[in-house]
């Protein structure tokens, strides 16, 4: 049986800047091609500052998926309101319990495989973000 050996590629500019989020708002990326030959997985980095949290403390990662670049998963890019939050699919949460910079690491595994993808991310702190970004790394594989 081959070894499969998994390589990470560098860390992309960002790809969604949630600069001053207000409180319980929905921001969306644009469209991120993942290529003709889409990577075995995509390890995406959230970096939240945040001053005083309160409320639910943490900031929600989704995505919108499609397979032609037209025709994305529904559900809320903007605005507050969550009706139609159960659309989208998740792919982490960043808990920000404390005054200052938080970051984690989430993987898209698990999720259907599609060309196009679009994040959607939302303050769920309590307070205003003081700056948000996200950022990507392809995972690829070789036998």
């Amino acid at each position: 049986m081959p070894t499969i050996t998994q390589s990470q590629g560098a860390k992309s500019g960002a790809l969604l800047t949630m600069g001053t989020l207000a409180i319980d708002t929905y921001i969306a990326s644009s469209a991120i091609d993942l290529g003709a030959n889409i990577p075995l997985d995509v390890t995406f980095e959230v970096v939240v500052t945040v001053t005083s949290p309160v409320s639910d403390q943490q900031v929600l990662l989704f995505a919108q998926l499609s397979l032609d670049n037209t025709d994305f998963g529904t559900g809320p890019t903007s605005g507050s309101s969550a009706t139609d939050e159960a659309d989208l699919h998740w792919i982490g949460t960043l808990p920000c319990n404390s005054t200052g910079t938080h970051r984690k690491l989430f993987s898209l595994s698990g999720l259907p495989v599609a060309k196009y993808i679009k994040l959607v991310a939302r303050n769920r702190t309590g307070v205003a973000l003081t700056s948000g970004f996200v950022y990507r790394a392809d995972i690829t594989g070789a036998a």
